[in-house]
């Protein structure tokens, strides 16, 4: 008998035992959705059965179903995405802690070797590459940048950047800049993190400028000077290489113009506030309106109107007029009543000056204020039309 011949016939006989154990010819397979879970099917109930005893948790995971991107020719595979496991009736389900990004080419091992009971009948991981295709799309543009005024004070905290479509991640501030009023790079001026801080869907970035040059006395600002001084002229620069999800560039390159004026080193006063009721039985906003220009990102999430029962009221917030003006729209026509305007006290103004306390502490200087509560409360009646 030749050595093909008993080849087969060995091969025949593990076939059959796989069979008479219930095996099944598992397969890899993406299962598509916004986080493109991986998916190991056909796995027989007795696979699942040696799978769960194992036990497996966090990196333990990683001997059995791994995910890698694929490496460059002359490269060393990297570490295995992070992402939860779950069993299921007849496989097992990995979902990335972030999406799939398109345009990568991704590795899937699941070592069939490592299920109790089927060691003797496969040596070798079950494998497959995964690459997601580009999807033909409008070039991603910035769509706002906020403070959307023109008119920033020189201690200016942040700034929100918006995006039509989802970034990469990784290296945006070498795509980020302010020039002066000569066209000249301003060196440094943001707080360069080594993680970025995205919002979950990754479409919006929020950039500190450099705390270390804002705040009078501290050593960054003795060395370097302010990032903006007062009277001065700027231009804040999204360059066009920064990448899309996809990996693709920008639409255009992205400029804000504005001029820096005095500093602000005043807390934000729910006294100054002023608060316009709607009517009741219409669903008109509620409008406050701001002496100065606060954070949006903030606003919008951090003021709340709540009803006579101290409940939280569902509808829509809306920050227009360069931020100095907040509109909430119900979901339901108001009822006459009163009514409360509900206020963080972590609530910022453009130069992270909070209702709590002022983010510039002058040691020279008494803080005016200093408000402990979590939370304030501003009263605004709801009238019938009639009432008035």
């Amino acid at each position: 008998m030749n050595r093909i011949c008993w080849c087969s016939i060995v091969w025949g006989m593990l076939l059959i035992a796989r069979l008479a154990q219930g095996a099944e010819t598992p397969t890899i397979r993406l299962n598509g959705g916004p986080t493109s879970i991986i998916e190991v099917a056909g796995l027989s109930a007795k696979d699942i059965e040696a799978i769960s005893k194992l036990e497996l948790k966090g990196e333990g995971w990683t001997d059995l179903f791994a995910v890698y991107v694929a490496p460059a020719e002359g490269k060393k595979r990297g570490p295995a995405l992070l992402g939860s496991y779950r069993i299921e009736d007849s496989g097992v389900r990995f979902e990335p802690r972030f999406p799939l990004m398109r345009g990568v080419h991704y590795q899937v091992a699941f070592e069939l070797k490592s299920v109790p009971g089927r060691a003797a009948l496969d040596e070798k991981p079950l494998e497959k590459e995964i690459f997601l295709a580009k999807a033909k799309t409008e070039p991603t543009r910035v769509t706002q940048v906020f403070p959307t005024t023109n008119r920033l004070p020189e201690n200016q905290l942040k700034f929100y950047l918006h995006f039509s479509a989802p970034m990469n991640r990784g290296d945006s501030y070498k795509h980020i800049k302010l020039l002066d009023d000569n066209g000249k790079a301003v060196d440094l001026p943001f707080l360069e993190l080594d993680q970025e801080l995205w919002d979950g869907a990754g479409r919006r970035l929020t950039v500190f400028c450099d705390p270390g040059r804002i705040k009078r006395g501290l050593k960054p600002r003795e060395e370097f000077g302010p990032v903006l001084e007062e009277g001065k002229c700027y231009t804040l620069v999204i360059d066009r290489a920064l990448e899309d999800a996809n990996g693709s560039p920008l639409k255009e390159t992205f400029r804000k113009s504005f001029r820096a004026a005095a500093p602000d080193d005043a807390q934000p006063d729910p006294k100054t506030w002023k608060v316009q009721p709607p009517m009741a039985g219409t669903r008109k906003p509620v409008i406050v309106t701001f002496p100065k220009p606060m954070d949006q990102a903030l606003l919008e999430r951090l003021v709340w109107v709540i009803d006579g029962r101290d409940q939280k009221l569902g509808g829509k917030v809306t920050v227009t007029e360069e931020e100095t003006v907040w509109q909430f729209t119900p979901e339901k026509a108001w009822q006459a009543g009163t009514y409360q305007l509900v206020a963080d006290t972590r609530l910022e103004d453009l130069a992270g000056n909070s209702i709590a306390r002022p983010f510039e502490v002058d040691v020279f200087r008494p803080v005016q204020r200093d408000v402990k509560k979590e939370t304030v409360k501003i009263l605004f009646k709801v009238e019938n039309p009639r009432q008035r």
